[in-house]
């Protein structure tokens, strides 16, 4: 037999219908959104970013800093120069301050001093000026004498001649009444008279030398005299002017130390007055403070220990003053130029901000002065109290992601 027995059975016992066999879906597609999906999430973890800030107070302060000037000395203001918001230059005058004290009877001490002072001082001009006349006369008095002397010494030489003349008159003629005596013409009486009358010429002779020779002296020694005045002058004056220069320092430090001026110690815009007209100061009394010149307004941030790892220099500042609030005013961006190494304590209390442990000072520059605000620019001012956040660091959102294992790496390394 061609067909068994068991195949006929089976055909018999076949479905009716058609068999449509069902294929299974492709996976690919699934893979494929999967894929593009993983991708897009880390394209956009690698490209966006996520900054760390540390957010910190501040205040705001001139670049150059405030100068605040004190009276150094204690006494009573009693006259301010300058007013707020007035530009001064260095050096200039920029408050009176007076520090007198009481006697018994109630009179100024400083003004008794400088009372007897001045009287001193005008006595010693009196007697310069009367020094000066009296030299003056003196002056004339030797001028005088040397004429009368030089009249004198003419007279007298004069006279000498002549007197010389007659005593070479006698002395020939004792010489020839001499001769006769010896010849016997002549007595002994008569030579005796004529001897007489020559030793009378010599001696009237002799007497002339003397008298010349006294003038003669007298003429030297009121040269001398002469020379020497204008010498004894200057050292009389200079004398009496050194003791009046003396008074006038006494003087002025009397001034000065009863009524004296604050100067300006440096170029710029005041502010802060703070005592008034009639206030009695201590030497570390501050007056008012001047802004410098050329000092644009910077952040001084206070930084705790805690936040101060990470912080550098051109660190990104957003700040949010408290005078204007940034939900309608904005912020103003600055960069960190300057982070300080040394630490400040809350006991040191240089910070018109309350702190309660160890800072960090650190400058920022702003990007702007003022505020705008209404169509109008508001300018920034000194003390100015601000939050700011300090940029630290810029990452992408995988790198923080991925921050945990770089810390385990680290720390298995």
């Amino acid at each position: 037999m061609i067909f068994r027995k068991e195949a006929i059975e089976a055909k018999k016992n076949r479905l009716t219908g058609k068999i449509i066999i069902h294929q299974r879906l492709s996976s690919y597609p699934l893979h494929l959104l999967i894929f593009v999906t993983f991708l897009a999430v880390i394209v956009y973890l690698s490209q966006c970013s996520y900054s760390r800030k540390e957010t910190v107070k501040g205040y705001l302060l001139p670049s150059k800093g405030v100068i605040k000037v004190v009276s150094g000395r204690k006494g009573v203001l009693v006259r301010l120069l300058v007013q707020e918001g007035s530009n001064v230059v260095s050096n200039q005058p920029i408050a009176k301050i007076r520090d007198s004290q009481g006697m018994t009877g109630g009179v100024d001490v400083s003004m008794a001093l400088k009372n007897e002072l001045q009287q001193q001082r005008q006595a010693l001009e009196s007697e310069l000026s009367i020094q000066t006349a009296i030299f003056d006369k003196e002056e004339r008095r030797i001028d005088t004498q040397l004429t009368q002397r030089n009249r004198s010494l003419n007279a007298i030489r004069k006279a000498k001649a002549t007197s010389l003349l007659r005593l070479e008159l006698k002395e020939q003629q004792y010489e020839k009444n001499k001769s006769l005596h010896h010849k016997g013409y002549l007595s002994s009486t008569e030579l005796a008279v004529v001897h007489e009358e020559y030793l009378e010429a010599l001696e009237s002779y002799d007497r002339l030398e003397k008298e010349l020779a006294s003038v003669l002296v007298e003429i030297d020694a009121l040269k001398s005299a002469k020379i020497l005045l204008p010498e004894q002058r200057f050292l009389k004056k200079t004398t009496i002017q050194r003791e009046i220069s003396q008074l006038e320092t006494q003087l002025i430090e009397l001034d000065n130390d009863y009524e004296f001026i604050i100067t300006a110690p440096e170029s710029g815009m005041v502010t802060a007055i703070q005592p008034s007209v009639g206030s009695y100061l201590t030497t570390d009394t501050i007056i008012l403070s001047i802004i410098p010149q050329n000092s644009p307004l910077e952040m001084e941030l206070l930084l705790p220990t805690r936040s101060a790892g990470f912080v550098q220099l051109d660190d990104e500042v957003r700040i949010r003053f408290d005078a204007f609030p940034y939900q309608k005013f904005g912020l103003v961006k600055g960069l960190v130029t300057n982070i300080d190494q040394a630490l400040v304590l809350p006991s040191d209390k240089v910070f018109p901000i309350k702190t309660t442990e160890a800072m960090y000072r650190v400058r920022a520059t702003l990007a702007t002065q003022a505020i705008g605000a209404y169509g109008k620019q508001f300018p920034l001012k000194v003390g100015m109290i601000a939050e700011a956040d300090i940029i630290q660091e810029k990452r992408s959102l995988l790198e923080w992601l991925l921050d945990p294992i770089y810390a385990i790496k680290g720390k298995l390394g």
